[in-house]
């Protein structure tokens, strides 16, 4: 049999180039790996030595939020939509704010206390029982995304070098398995920082591949989704910014303060011209896109075409791949984190070798469970929207734990606390399964159910206090 490859062929160029670009990218994830984990100390891998500065800041702040989902989101938004999604960055940019006035004195008080993760302080505010609840659900939340991120590598890789789905996602897992094993929380700040620079980079696409101007100065879209849903979307991220575990954690490893009041706001700068970048994208593709394409299949339907050059084309799939990878490490390492910290006992994970190892263990079994569960994905917008609706509830018991120290910690406060989180879940869980979420402006709704059952917990526990 003659193999006779046709090098004018655009998908044999678009494949060999993403497949060189692709393993150049992972290559040099390996290698920033490796020097990362040189000369590691254990607070290093821990917690970043609480030494991080300006830069890995904000590169891990913006890269951690900005997903692979959102990729497929904030495309297919420029596909069809336009600018209404940015309402979305008015909330987020709201609660990034509040960090910078609450941040300060809660990277202190972590500082002093040795916390690790969020769920160490709600221990000492409220008690342990809310500690363990709370966690439950951050790591039901970070498997989640861990699985979207790997869900998303493995349709690029699908689609861009023509495999099946699963070994873009083993790719993507050992690579990120890599590099998490050996260097821990230092490695998640470092590689974000990379990664942060190549996915700001994707703002140089319209220079390439520019859409219509009239279609870009077109602002009108801005309103386009409705009084409603423009809400919904500004409270989700502003809850989304404030519920978020790993955001907490960036404050635990801030350098000083002047690292929190400046990098958080920047990061949230940097996050709208990374979405701005994907929705130029979008718009440059519409005319292109088939008719009946779904919002969440039109992002893969690029690679399919031959109206992008295929270096652009490469280029964009190693830029997919950062934005999932900076994600997926992030919760992986949340995931081990709040796991040994806030249920292993103390014999376990209380010497930092042993915590070192466990988390190491946590990691592999996360990154192989999850590659599972990505396969079984089929709505990853929906799967996403409706998980981070979860995750809201945790945003009252956060903020009265910042403002509030160790005044209101009591058994019955802990106990109260708990219970409204527990209650919050339950009512997430029924309009989950009524899909109740399809209103924009509902997503919210457990976060002010928990708004008021915490209110309530506290002011009656401390009622008896008094």
């Amino acid at each position: 049999m003659n193999i006779i490859l046709d090098l004018e062929d655009p998908v044999f160029d678009v494949q060999i180039i993403a497949f060189i670009a692709i393993v150049l990218y992972f290559v040099a994830m390996i290698v920033v790996g490796i020097i990362a984990s040189r000369n590691q100390t254990h607070q290093g891998f821990v917690i970043g030595n609480r030494d991080v500065g300006y830069i890995p800041t904000i590169g891990s702040l913006a890269t951690s939020f900005r997903d692979g989902m959102g990729v497929i989101f904030w495309f297919g938004f420029g596909v069809a939509t336009g600018y209404g999604g940015l309402w979305l960055f008015v909330g987020a940019m709201l609660g990034l704010l509040i960090y910078t006035y609450i941040g300060p004195s809660v990277r202190k008080i972590a500082k002093d206390n040795d916390y690790v993760t969020i769920g160490e302080m709600l221990r000492t505010r409220y008690g342990v029982i809310t500690e363990r609840t709370t966690a439950i659900i951050i790591i039901f939340f970070a498997l989640m995304m861990i699985a979207v991120q790997l869900f998303v590598a493995g349709n690029v890789f699908s689609v861009v070098l023509d495999v099946d789905a699963w070994v873009g996602i083993a790719c993507v897992a050992c690579v990120v398995g890599f590099y998490l094993y050996f260097g821990g929380y230092s490695t998640v700040v470092k590689t974000d920082a990379v990664q942060f620079f190549l996915i700001i980079a994707l703002i140089l696409t319209p220079f390439f591949f520019a859409p219509p101007r009239e279609v870009v100065m077109d602002f009108s879209s801005i309103t386009s989704l409705g009084l409603n849903s423009s809400v919904g979307l500004a409270l989700i991220g502003f809850l989304l910014v404030l519920g978020s575990a790993e955001t907490w954690q960036r404050v635990f490893s801030a350098r000083n303060d002047s690292v929190i009041r400046y990098s958080f706001p920047t990061a949230g700068l940097f996050l709208i011209v990374m979405t701005l970048s994907l929705i130029f994208l979008g718009m440059a593709s519409a005319p292109f896109m088939g008719e009946g394409i779904s919002a969440d299949n039109a992002f893969y339907e690029i690679f399919k075409g031959d109206f992008i050059h295929p270096a652009l084309l490469a280029f964009i799939a190693v830029v997919v791949m950062a934005i999932c990878m900076s994600t997926l490490d992030t919760y992986c390492y949340l995931v081990a984190s709040t796991l040994g910290k806030n249920f292993m006992p103390e014999r376990v994970t209380g010497e930092r070798e042993s915590y070192i190892k466990f988390s190491q263990i946590v990691i592999a079994l996360v990154l192989a469970g999850m590659s599972v569960l990505a396969l079984t994905i089929s709505d990853v917008i929906v799967f996403v929207f409706d998980a981070v609706s979860l995750l809201f509830v945790l945003v009252p018991v956060y903020l009265y734990a910042a403002f509030s120290h160790p005044k209101i910690k009591n058994r019955k406060t802990d106990a109260l606390v708990s219970i409204g989180v527990a209650v919050s879940t339950i009512i997430y869980i029924y309009m989950f399964k009524n899909g109740a979420f399809e209103n924009l402006l509902m997503v919210s709704a457990p976060a002010g159910c928990s708004i008021i059952f915490t209110s309530l917990a506290i002011y009656f526990g401390q009622k008896e206090k008094a």
